[in-house]
């Protein structure tokens, strides 16, 4: 398996297409690998199974709330963001840590966050 790819796989939680198929362009030309989950039933059993290094989690998916998935991926010790376009309101005080994209936001921004939760997912793996 080509290492570069693995340690860049990204889960990518969206229920619109149109961003959905966006931030997995920009992911692409990062040189990340994502799988898009457009379902949280479909979300929840990706981060149940699969080894992602981050995933991007729209705080509501086709009316409902992540905070399963979330649950999960903290469990494993995944990290993970939430993007939303409501704020923080709607996030429970266990994930109220996490980091926060709010949307639209510009691409750079993305970059940014997730560059930092790889790199501390890299250092935690060294203590």
């Amino acid at each position: 398996m080509d290492q570069i790819a693995h340690r860049h796989r990204v889960l990518l939680v969206e229920d619109e297409p149109l961003v959905a198929m966006m931030m997995e362009q920009i992911l692409e030309d990062l040189g990340r690998n994502p799988t898009v989950a457009s379902r949280v039933d479909d979300a929840l059993s990706l981060a149940k199974t699969c080894d992602f290094d981050v995933a991007i989690l729209d705080v509501h998916i086709n009316g409902d709330f992540v905070f399963p998935i979330a649950d999960v991926l903290a469990e494993r010790g995944i990290p993970f963001l939430f993007a939303t376009g409501r704020g923080e309101k709607d996030i429970p005080q266990s994930h109220r840590g996490r980091p926060l994209l709010t949307k639209p936001f510009p691409p750079e921004e993305l970059v940014s966050v997730l560059d930092r939760l790889e790199y501390e997912n890299v250092q935690a793996a060294f203590h």
